[in-house]
């Protein structure tokens, strides 16, 4: 006579370890699947997927609410520390913001993402803290670089200042200045394989200070610049207000050289 034995039940840790593996190993291949497959595809799109630019701004917001802390911007919002906010921005940012902050500059839109509106609300509601981080420390995937390593502290936080002045409802407090924009000609004198003269033109326009100062040091104001080599170069090597400093990985003592050669042919007028 046979007898019935019913099988003896799975513990029920073993199935539960087994669920686990498999929700572990379904996370890891999805994973693989995003890095492998989607990040490629991602990267090369030009337009926003559904939400993204939620999940951006979103991004962006929590991480500066969780690094930058909560200090207030030191500088008092005078006229001099908008000036030296101002004269940073104009070589720093304006090429990616536009000169009065609308993000719609030569570079500006053809970033993915295109270049934030600094007057907007997204950009004036945060903190003092959030907007020198972001400034300080930059933003992945963005197109925003990080600025630490060129400013000290002070310069950053006059950039703050100056981004405040942008808002809607401060827009007038101080005027952007409009730097000459270099011709076919000027910038045909930028050859690395030239004379000296020719070489620090090339470094000249590499490193944007076009941008800033003009294209032969025409820029108006306290941008215009002066044929003076001791002075130029510690101003470079150094840093000023406004201007950030460069360093030897950088800037080149032989490349430092060669500019300010090109510098000693500027004329002093400013525009």
């Amino acid at each position: 006579m046979k007898l019935n034995v019913a099988p003896e039940p799975r513990p029920r840790s073993r199935s539960w370890l087994l669920l686990l593996i498999g929700v572990c190993a379904g996370i890891a291949v999805a994973l693989g699947l995003v890095v492998f497959v989607g990040m490629p595809f991602a990267l090369g799109h030009r337009n926003d997927l559904p939400l993204e630019r939620l999940y951006g701004n979103v991004a962006v917001s929590i991480v500066a609410r969780t690094q930058a802390g909560s200090q207030t911007n030191p500088l008092s919002q005078n006229a001099r520390v908008l000036e030296t906010g101002r004269n940073a921005y104009t070589g720093s940012c304006a090429e990616c913001h536009g000169v009065s902050g609308d993000g719609k500059s030569a570079f500006g839109q053809l970033l993915y993402p295109p270049a934030t509106d600094l007057r907007a609300n997204d950009t004036q509601e945060k903190t003092d803290a959030q907007l020198f981080w972001i400034i300080k420390n930059g933003l992945s995937f963005t197109g925003m670089p990080a600025f630490g390593g060129q400013y000290d502290d002070q310069g950053l936080w006059a950039l703050v200042s100056y981004t405040r002045s942008l808002g809607r409802e401060a827009r007038q407090a101080i005027r952007p200045v409009a730097v000459p924009t270099a011709s076919a000609g000027q910038l045909a004198r930028a050859d690395p394989n030239g004379d000296a003269v020719q070489r620090g033109a090339a470094v000249y326009f590499a490193q944007a200070c076009h941008e800033c100062h003009g294209p032969v040091g025409n820029a108006p104001g306290d941008l215009g610049l002066r044929p003076g080599e001791r002075e130029a170069a510690n101003a470079i090597r150094q840093g000023r207000r406004g201007m950030p400093a460069y360093d030897q990985q950088q800037l080149t003592d032989a490349q430092l050289s060669d500019m300010l050669q090109y510098l000693n042919t500027f004329s002093g007028r400013r525009g």
